[in-house]
This record gives C-alpha cells, sequence and structure tokens, in this order.
C-alpha cells in the first residue's frame, strides 16, 4: 500500500498591481495555500486552496499532518474521515475543509499520475474541452472603456458567454454596464451577474434586479449570505430571476440541503472549498437529480478535470478569469497558464491535474 510520507506547506501571498474591490472588501493580495504530497513510492501530487489570508497552511501542519502521515494514499476519503476525526470540534466547515480540499486535491493528483493519465480520464471522461465564461467589470474606472475592452477580448477568444460584477454605489451605472455589454455581446448571449453580497436587504435587491432584469440575466450570484437563503427564494420570486450561491459550502451535506429547500436554481460551487473532488461530485450529482444546473468557482485548472464527467454544468460552462486583467493571481505560481482556444478551456492531458507548477514563484510568494 502506497501510503503518506511527507506532507509540505507553502503560504503563498501574491500582490496585486494595484487594490482591488471584492464587494464590500479592497484587498491588495491573493493568498493561497499549496499542499506537496510524497507518498512511500516516490509519488509527488500538489493541491492548493484560496487562504484569503487566513492560516491554512499552519492547520495543516499542526492539525492534520499529524493525523495522516504514514496512512493511505490511495483513499481520499478515508483520509477525510481521519482528518474530521480528529477534528470533530472544528466540524466541516470554514479553514479545516479549505484545508482538507488541499489536501484531497493531492491526492487525486497522485492518483491520476499513479494511474499514468489525467484527472478527466481517471474519473471515466473523454472530454478534451469545456466551455468557459468570461468575468468582466471588477475594475468601475470613470467610464465603461475598461469594460468594452475587457469584453473585446474575451469574445477575440471565442468566449460566448459573461458575467458582470454589480454593486456600484449607483444602481443606474450597473444598468448601465449591463446595457453596454448586452449591446457588445448580442441577444442570445448568457449574461449573468456577481453581486458579491453586497445588495444588504431583500426591498434593496429587488429594485437593483428589476433595473437590470431587461437585460437577460442568466442567474443573480451571491445577492446575499449564504446563511440567507430564504432572503434568495424571495428575490427569485419578486423578480423572475434565477439565483445562485454556495461556493463557501463546506459539504455535499450543506449543498443538499440548500437545494431541497429550492434556494438556489444554479448551484455555485467550488472544488477547493467543499473537501475536494468526491465532495464536489457528489453535490453536483445531487444538484442533478433535482434538475438543477451547476457553476464553478474560478480555479478553472482544477475545475476543467472534473467538469467532464459531469451532466448539468451551467450552459455558460466554467467561471474563467483572464490573467491577463490581474484579479486571479493564480497563473504567478504556473509556468504556464491554462490555454483557452475558440472559448474553451483545454484539459490537461498529462498525469494528474496537469499543472505545471513553478517553484521558484511558490518559495517567492511565500518568503
Amino acid at each position: 500500500m502506497d501510503t503518506i510520507k511527507r506532507i509540505e506547506t507553502f503560504e503563498t501571498r501574491v500582490p496585486l498591481p494595484a487594490p482591488l474591490s471584492v464587494g464590500t472588501a479592497q484587498i491588495t493580495h491573493r493568498t493561497y495555500s499549496v499542499v506537496r504530497i510524497t507518498t512511500s513510492d516516490g509519488l509527488v501530487g500538489v493541491g492548493y486552496c484560496y487562504s484569503r489570508g487566513l492560516p491554512i497552511s499552519k492547520i495543516i501542519d499542526d492539525v492534520m499532518t499529524p493525523v495522516v502521515v504514514g496512512k493511505t494514499a490511495e483513499s481520499p476519503d478515508e483520509i477525510r474521515k481521519l482528518i474530521f476525526g480528529f477534528n470533530w470540534q472544528s466540524g466541516e466547515h470554514g479553514t479545516v475543509t479549505s484545508g482538507l480540499s488541499a489536501i484531497d486535491i493531492a491526492l487525486n493528483d497522485i492518483a491520476g499520475k499513479r494511474a499514468g493519465v489525467s484527472v478527466s480520464k481517471h474519473l471515466g471522461s473523454d472530454v478534451s474541452e469545456i466551455p468557459v465564461y468570461s468575468v468582466v467589470g471588477y475594475n468601475y474606472g470613470e467610464n465603461e472603456s475598461g469594460l468594452e475592452q475587457e469584453v473585446s477580448d474575451a469574445l477575440a477568444r471565442g468566449i460566448k458567454s459573461f458575467k458582470i460584477v454589480v454593486g456600484a454605489k449607483e444602481p443606474e451605472r450597473d444598468a448601465r454596464r449591463l446595457k453596454v455589454l448586452r449591446s457588445l455581446v448580442g441577444d442570445e448571449t448568457l449574461i449573468a451577474v456577481d453581486a458579491f453580497r453586497t445588495f444588504g436587504n431583500l426591498e434593496n435587491a429587488v429594485q437593483r434586479v428589476n433595473l437590470i432584469k431587461q437585460y437577460n440575466l442568466s442567474f443573480v450570484e451571491d445577492p446575499f449570505l449564504e446563511s440567507e437563503g430564504l432572503l434568495s427564494i424571495a428575490l427569485r420570486e419578486a423578480t423572475g430571476v434565477a439565483v445562485s450561491f454556495g461556493e463557501s459550502l463546506a459539504s455535499s451535506k450543506m449543498a443538499e440541503q440548500v437545494i431541497n429547500y429550492n434556494q438556489v436554481d444554479v448551484l455555485r460551487i467550488d472544488a477547493l472549498v467543499i473537501g475536494g473532488v468526491n465532495e464536489f461530485l457528489k453535490a453536483v450529482n445531487f444538484a442533478h437529480s433535482k434538475g438543477k444546473s451547476y457553476a464553478t468557482h474560478i480555479h478553472t485548472e482544477i475545475h476543467s478535470q472534473l467538469a467532464g464527467i459531469t451532466p448539468n454544468l451551467y450552459l455558460g460552462g466554467l467561471e474563467y478569469l483572464d490573467p491577463h486583467y490581474e484579479i486571479d493571481l493564480f497563473h504567478h505560481l504556473l509556468h504556464e497558464p491554462l490555454q483557452i482556444k475558440n472559448g474553451n478551456a483545454i484539459i490537461s492531458q498529462e498525469p494528474g491535474f496537469g499543472i505545471n507548477w513553478d517553484w521558484d514563484a511558490i518559495k517567492r510568494f511565500s518568503a
């Protein structure tokens, strides 16, 4: 049996070129916890998660590593049970599950390498590419010229669906931006909006969504906190616009509850938060059984390897942030970013997740 021999963590902090407004916060860095696992057979797998400035690497080092070193590297589910069995007081949420997700991704990377195939093929998919939608409009600027350039660049790469950030101080600004976007992409293109939990209350949310729903929205993402699912139901009923949330859900059971209460139309999900590959697939499959589609939360390198075996991916495809605009900075940890051709993410056929890590950069950003 191949066992976990060593776990190394790297807490990276990558500076943004300028402060970025994300919802009600302004951030100066993107932070990622990178996990490298070496097995007794000499295989090496790498996983990661957004740490958002939280001490996830320390939690992995101090709490998880002592529990799993020497244990099987061939069963991510068994490792998950060991970690939660030891960390029962922390529960299945927050930083513990994010750290577990990074370990799970690394173990699935190892599984693909052990089999000599990509994670996608190891899971049973023969898909070679997956469509993506472009997220635009993080930076408002004085006018809409920046937005126009973002959309033009995405269209030139063959991207056919979009999501735009909303939540301007003046609701009319959001409406103007939606008008510009719709005029550039045409009537048939899918457009979603991301509110970043900025609407605050139901009355404000209804007013804002009613102002922009004329632009034929696929869904409104994160109108409220995930604990305020009843407000999302009320927003859908008041406006007729589909709602989506879930990227912070930390287990498939949490996703099941949200779906069973019909709080989402499109389940928003992140394999690097929910607990890894199997929890991601359990949640996605449950959504499918209830007639729901799902949308991913960035991390396109990981999610492209998982989406091929799922039947209910949002029609717009996987979420994608163009590295050129320096919003998500994950590409700074890689030798080569994910390839996008004709609007599709090209799924790496290298063993494992096929991510070409730049260890010099990882160590530099961890210093």
